[in-house]
């Protein structure tokens, strides 16, 4: 006779950890990925020189931690998919995650690409020196970093409200699968190009 396995046990019998320890351990990955920004980057270099310095900062730290967070639910996703998991506590925790730091990154963005329009910021200077950079490099990225938010919000309604159910639907499985690739993929572009045009002419 076969054992039947609980909510919390996959095919293997393993027990995934429970929610508050899930937290803890993405607590403590957070605060140690302040702690190496801090030492290896003097607080007044990570800054700069910018009126829009903090925030800049903060868009850049948020966006760290969306494709920390991205990459891990992709490849929970990918385990559910297969059917290697039937417990959802990380999946969970870290869907819900990354839809908050997904709505935090394009709120801040959106204050910064108000700054790369006016007059006399980055985008004067990119039209009149290079306007393929404003062209592919900034407006593609700032459309397509839209992309994650709302697939992050369906995908962690979907995964919530379905839990386990997910185990017995191949069909939503897939599309759960397919969503999580494009907003991944959407995110790694943004944030590429964020980064290189940061590096070309901040604001």
């Amino acid at each position: 006779m076969s054992k039947e396995t609980g909510p919390d046990e996959d095919r293997n019998g393993s027990i995934d950890p429970p929610a508050p320890s899930t937290l803890v351990v993405w607590g403590l990955a957070t605060i140690f990925l302040l702690i190496v920004i801090g030492l290896t980057a003097p607080f007044s270099v990570f800054l700069a020189e910018s009126s829009l310095a903090t925030i800049s900062a903060a868009h850049g730290t948020l966006a760290t931690l969306g494709v920390i967070v991205g990459t891990i639910s992709g490849y929970l996703v990918w385990r559910l998919f297969v059917g290697k998991i039937k417990a959802f506590t990380d999946l969970k925790v870290l869907s819900l995650i990354s839809a908050i730091i997904a709505g935090l990154t394009v709120i801040i963005g959106n204050m910064i690409y108000i700054a790369y329009r006016a007059p006399g910021g980055p985008r004067a200077f990119f039209v009149q020196n290079n306007p393929a950079v404003h062209e592919i490099f900034f407006e593609f990225k700032e459309f397509i970093a839209l992309f994650p938010f709302p697939i992050a919000v369906a995908t962690t309604y979907i995964i919530w409200a379905y839990k386990e159910q997910l185990t017995q639907d191949r069909g939503l499985r897939s599309w759960l699968g397919i969503a999580i690739a494009i907003a991944w993929g959407a995110l790694m572009i943004a944030y590429l190009l964020g980064a290189a045009i940061t590096k070309l002419r901040s604001v």
